[in-house]
């Protein structure tokens, strides 16, 4: 049986303060931004808050797990509200071939497509290596890079009607680097050689029909260029595009995304929620590079969905990533440019802003800057990095605040005076008593919440503050009922109860 979903986008999901809540309508205009260091309540008070939203509203969606624990969290709340039918675990057993997957959405025009997936896996590879935004390398070698995959999987897929990662593999590794000198060596090695039997039967007989004059790139590539590329050049990109791709020749990655499929992005539509079970803390490298990969896959196909009946595009999903950091790829910064209108939610929960910039690369910093300017509801929990803290100072603006001064002064004084002669005497005193007050008041321009605010006045749940979690939430154009007073009118102090 299908998952009833909530149609109304102006229905609250959660409660803020007494009087404000997050409607659907704010969950899917922008998203939820949020930062907090390690036991601020992030996790266990909004992120436990949210999904339990998320399930009794009957969302589909994508959920990436960085900890095992938030696996058992999620099939927990899931259960709880009685979604327990829609949870499918990506990784026990489920799988997706993302190559098959793409060309049997684009066909031959696919070959871009699967060309961008594939440079996307290189660029998480390198997240996932610890060599960040800022390494992958200059224009050049991801330039030379793509020309070398593209090339590649248009012969494939031309000449066999399929592209399979161990013939990508191979397909790249025989590529001839020297034109043999005789007739009968050129024969051999046409009737031998993997590459250029595979460029023949896309010239001559192929499975699929492409683009001619993608045929005709990938023919001058491979028999003109590719050879009179420097040695030196063309190893470094053969060695770092190979190396990186043969992964998914082995272990969970070739079970996951090179075998049978079992699982598509499109399963959201129908309200699955897919937990991604590849945990980064115990699989730093194939965690990070298969969430990334299924994540693109997903958001590719919620941005096309608007095409397709109504009832593949009517019910509104999610996508939720606690220690986002991993997770942040650059398809994310378009897909929240037209999430709203895909009926889409984004939620990321992540430690600090220096945590941002440290996992992709101190380049990356306009990057970032920019996709979280496109959030549309941020919260900020209990954070010691004066970085971030100082970013949620600014971002909640300034103000005219009012300093008062009163001052009061008293004065007492006593006089004595004392004189005579021999036949008189005088004595003879005198008090005076005086006092003033004054007071006056200043206006000022000062910063709303000091930067230490978010460090010294929020609630991090626990038996210590009854279990109650406190944030900052900033709504950009809101007007809250209950704002924090001498704020903004779109700034409050979010409560939530972590039991």
């Amino acid at each position: 049986m299908t998952t009833d979903f909530v149609r109304n986008f102006d229905t609250p999901l959660i409660m803020l303060t007494g009087k404000d809540g997050l409607s659907l309508r704010d969950a899917c205009n922008g998203g939820i931004f949020c930062t907090g260091q390690p036991g601020s309540g992030k996790s266990s008070g909004l992120g436990k808050i949210i999904a339990s939203a998320f399930c009794l509203g009957g969302l589909g969606g994508v959920v990436c797990i960085c900890k095992p624990t938030e696996l058992t969290a999620w099939k927990e709340c899931a259960k709880k509200h009685g979604r327990e039918h829609d949870v499918v675990v990506f990784g026990e057993g489920e799988g997706i071939n993302f190559l098959e997957y793409i060309f049997a959405q684009a066909g031959a025009d696919g070959a871009d497509r699967v060309t961008d997936t594939l440079m996307s896996v290189i660029d998480s590879s390198d997240k996932a290596a610890g060599q960040g935004g800022g390494k992958k390398g200059d224009e050049f070698w991801q330039q030379t890079s793509r020309q070398l995959v593209l090339y590649s999987v248009a012969a494939l897929y031309g000449a066999t009607g399929t592209v399979r990662m161990q013939d990508l593999i191979r397909f790249i590794d025989s590529a001839p680097t020297v034109k043999p000198p005789t007739r009968e060596e050129q024969k051999v090695l046409q009737e031998t050689n993997f590459t250029v039997k595979t460029l023949r039967q896309m010239q001559k007989n192929p499975v699929r029909e492409i683009a001619p004059d993608l045929c005709a790139a990938s023919i001058n590539y491979w028999l003109h260029q590719y050879p009179n590329l420097a040695p030196t050049t063309r190893s470094s990109i053969v060695i770092t595009v190979t190396a990186k791709l043969s992964r998914f020749n082995t272990g969970r990655l070739r079970k996951a995304f090179c075998d049978k499929t079992t699982i598509l992005p499109e399963f959201t539509f129908a309200g699955k929620i897919i937990l991604l079970n590849f945990p980064c803390l115990t699989m730093p490298y194939e965690g990070v590079v298969a969430q990334q990969l299924f994540s693109s896959l997903w958001m590719q196909a919620v941005e096309g969905r608007n095409a397709l009946p109504k009832q593949f595009y009517e019910r509104p999903v999610f996508y939720y990533a606690d220690e986002a950091q991993f997770f942040i790829q650059p398809r994310l910064d378009l897909f929240m440019s037209v999430s709203r209108d895909c009926r889409a939610s984004v939620v990321l929960l992540t430690q600090s802003l220096a945590t941002l910039y440290a996992q992709l690369g101190k380049d990356q910093s306009d990057y970032i800057d920019g996709l979280i300017g496109k959030f549309g509801q941020l919260l900020a929990c209990l954070n010691s990095c004066s970085r971030t803290n100082k970013f949620w100072m600014e971002l909640c603006g300034k103000g005219i605040k009012i300093r008062k001064t009163q001052s009061q002064n008293t004065t007492r004084a006593i006089n004595t005076n004392r004189g005579g002669s021999a036949a008189s005497t005088q004595e003879g005193w005198n008090r005076s008593d005086s006092s003033n007050e004054g007071s006056s008041m200043q206006e000022y321009e000062t910063y709303f919440l000091p930067s230490d605010y978010f460090s010294t006045q929020l609630k991090t749940g626990a038996v210590k503050h009854n279990f109650e979690v406190t944030g900052v939430w900033f709504k950009a154009g809101a007007n809250f009922l209950e704002p924090i007073p001498e704020t903004s009118s779109n700034i409050l102090l979010a409560r939530f109860t972590q039991n």
